[in-house]
């Protein structure tokens, strides 16, 4: 879907002369231009001179429907944002309704205002009070250098985070595989011992002589060195209690570390589980 997008600036700034003011119109307008070759539905006042319409009523109309607002700074904006640029009356009303957007709906601001910095302006451009924000650095004479503002203007990231696996023990348990079992008892995984002893017993329906919690995986270690039991046999951490219906019947037992994340689950032998109970 093309994005909306409304372009907003100051026509002219402090000092610049006639020729400085229409060069500064001809890079808005080639930028407008660019934002239509990168697929997005770009508008700006520019296309509307020749119509017999009230500019204050068609500004703020297409600040609401669009779907981003590009800004691009220059000196003359800058103090426009305060209500400090009689030259371009045009650019303060535009940014009086930017500044009541800002303060009342902060979260729309940030997703919906987008900053531009064209050659003709700088970062000095950008007033103080939206510093903070994100900026593109966009010449219209290289496409390329719009990638960046392309990817936000279609909310589409630039570096896809990978998306993890499924461990693999938890595709056997959904999967119901016996097999499971044999991966539980032949991965070892060691375990830390930070703080001091302690156990708490508890009851899981329907899986009473299975379960034990305890407050911490320290807490089990000094309660496995109390009873002499090595750390040299098989162990396993994995994130998901769905995995205790399907071991506890085939004789593994499941030791749930409270002290660590809600999800994670330490699984034992049966063996191990009468061991402790003794």
């Amino acid at each position: 879907m093309r994005p909306d997008v409304f372009v907003v600036w100051a026509h002219t700034s402090p000092g610049w002369d006639a020729a400085r003011t229409q060069a500064w119109r001809d890079t808005v307008h080639r930028f407008t231009l660019l934002l239509h070759d990168l697929g997005a539905d770009g508008d700006v006042d520019l296309y509307h001179e020749h119509e017999p319409v009230d500019w204050s009523t068609l500004c703020l109309q297409r600040m609401e429907d669009a779907d981003r607002i590009v800004v691009a700074v220059s000196a003359g904006w800058k103090l426009a944002f305060p209500g400090r640029n009689p030259q371009s009356r045009g650019a303060e009303y535009e940014c009086r309704y930017l500044r009541g957007l800002l303060m009342d709906h902060p979260d729309v601001f940030e997703r919906k205002v987008i900053l531009v910095v064209l050659p003709g302006a700088t970062r000095a451009d950008i007033p103080l009070s939206l510093a903070c924000m994100q900026r593109y650095e966009v010449d219209p004479a290289v496409p390329g250098s719009a990638q960046g503002l392309k990817h936000r203007l279609f909310d589409q990231p630039k570096y896809v985070k990978p998306v993890l696996p499924v461990p693999r023990l938890r595709e056997l348990a959904r999967a119901g595989a016996p097999e499971v079992v044999a991966e539980l008892l032949n991965t070892t995984v060691y375990l830390p011992d930070p703080c001091r002893p302690g156990l708490v017993a508890t009851e899981v329906d329907g899986h009473e002589q299975s379960v034990l919690v305890f407050t911490g995986v320290d807490r089990l270690a000094a309660y496995r060195k109390l009873k002499n039991l090595p750390w040299d046999d098989r162990w396993l951490e994995v994130g998901g209690a769905e995995l205790l219906p399907l071991v506890a019947p085939l004789g593994v037992g499941v030791v749930i570390d409270a002290g660590a994340a809600l999800d994670e689950t330490v699984f034992v032998s049966a063996a191990e589980i009468r061991v402790l109970l003794a």
